[in-house]
């Protein structure tokens, strides 16, 4: 069922795609000040967990949503990022922020050696990436193989109003597979019993970034034409104000202690 459920979003999103989102992914991060990323450091803060002499791993980091938040607060986050620019922008919005323990490893997941990181990280974060992995328990047991402390796994659970506008006015199906309460159910059926927290975020960025944005997610669908340029020109527009387009969400962190 979980094979299944991503396929689709697994096929049309390559480290190709995320190549090209890099730049106005990053722009959501720089704007939001990685608002989505603060919770997982917040998370660990509250439970009173969070030392300042932990080293992270960041599965699929991107720019650095939460690399740039943990690194701020721990000695150390490497970053699994195979996509190039992706991980030049990390690289660069860690610089802005004046951080130097930042690692990257530019590898998929699945090509990590993980015998080279056996139980050298005390957390083990993978947010909005659980689609990359088909066979998603066989990969849940590798981040424990390397984690000596926590693992931590995290999805939206509500599709945004904004996601389902703009889909319903461009004719378009985004996979509506629930992988929050999924992945829930298969760590509670291999013995693993996460916790839960529930955390709102707010992401900002730049009009013309939604529009990039946009844009790329309906290519991954079919060749855009005038029509939908213009469909999502306007449709972002009238939902910015003084220039910047927001959107608040829901995430669904699951972590657990490492046995």
């Amino acid at each position: 069922m979980w094979a299944d459920g991503i396929g689709t979003m697994n096929q049309i999103s390559p480290v190709q795609y995320w190549d090209k989102r890099a730049v106005d992914y990053s722009n959501m991060v720089q704007e939001s000040d990685c608002d989505h990323g603060r919770r997982f450091p917040e998370l660990f803060e509250s439970e009173g967990l969070l030392r300042d002499d932990w080293v992270v791993l960041d599965i699929a980091s991107g720019p650095g949503a939460i690399t740039i938040p943990f690194a701020e607060k721990v000695s150390k986050v490497v970053a699994v990022e195979p996509a190039q620019t992706m991980a030049a922008e990390l690289l660069s919005n860690a610089q802005s922020h004046n951080l130097t323990n930042i690692e990257v490893i530019p590898q998929i997941w699945q090509d990590v050696d993980i015998s080279a990181y056996r139980k050298q990280f005390d957390c083990v974060v993978c947010c909005h990436a659980l689609w990359q992995f088909p066979d998603i328990l066989h990969q849940v047991r590798r981040m424990e193989s390397v984690s000596r402390g926590y693992c931590c796994l995290a999805h939206g659970f509500e599709t945004t109003q904004e996601e389902i506008e703009i889909s319903q006015k461009l004719g378009i199906d985004r996979n509506s597979f629930d992988q929050f309460i999924a992945i829930y159910n298969l760590l509670n059926s291999a013995s693993l019993y996460p916790n839960v927290s529930v955390v709102n975020y707010t992401l900002t960025r730049s009009v013309e970034s939604a529009i990039v944005s946009q844009e790329l997610v309906l290519q991954k669908y079919r060749r855009i034409n005038d029509d939908d340029r213009n469909t999502i020109h306007e449709f972002v527009n009238s939902h910015a104000n003084n220039g910047m387009y927001r959107v608040t969400g829901k995430m669904g962190i699951l972590w657990w202690k490492v046995a």
